[in-house]
């Protein structure tokens, strides 16, 4: 999912479409991700004054997390869409193109950790996971040990 600027503009008459299928397996070292199946991704782009580029992306796989309660692997499906604009001018709110080329990889890696959840529970952690606080301990009052005023 790397073009030329050169390469889009031919295109963008022709076909403006892209899809293709995405390993992203050797990213998941250091995040929060156990597993990710291929990530599936499909779209469309358009060009502004042969300036702007703009990719419309559908974006779909599924990711494996640790239930924060039971560690136990847990498959959280992520499937949404973005927009994404490259632009050869300077902007807080694009992506600037560097060099020639623009490459969707790193963006739509970046938008996968933020589309996914924080922390994921499993189904069933509420029965496998014992509460060891929760356990009736007589409430004290923390007064009840203080001495009287003026002993």
């Amino acid at each position: 999912m790397k073009w030329t600027i050169q390469e889009l503009v031919k295109l963008e008459n022709i076909n403006n479409k892209y899809e293709g299928t995405i390993d992203f397996s050797s990213k998941i070292e250091g995040t929060d991700i156990v597993g990710i199946t291929p990530v599936q991704v499909a779209g469309e782009f358009e060009i502004y004054d042969n300036s702007e580029f703009v990719f419309f992306s559908d974006i779909k796989c599924e990711i494996v997390m640790e239930c924060a309660l039971t560690l136990k692997e847990v498959i959280v499906p992520l499937e949404f869409s973005v927009e994404d604009t490259f632009s050869i001018y300077e902007d807080e709110n694009n992506f600037t193109i560097e060099g020639i080329t623009i490459d969707l990889l790193p963006i739509i890696w970046s938008n996968i950790l933020l589309e996914k959840p924080m922390r994921v529970v499993s189904e069933d952690a509420d029965e496998e996971f014992e509460y060891s606080n929760t356990e009736t301990k007589k409430t004290q009052n923390a007064f009840a040990n203080l001495r009287p005023h003026g002993h």
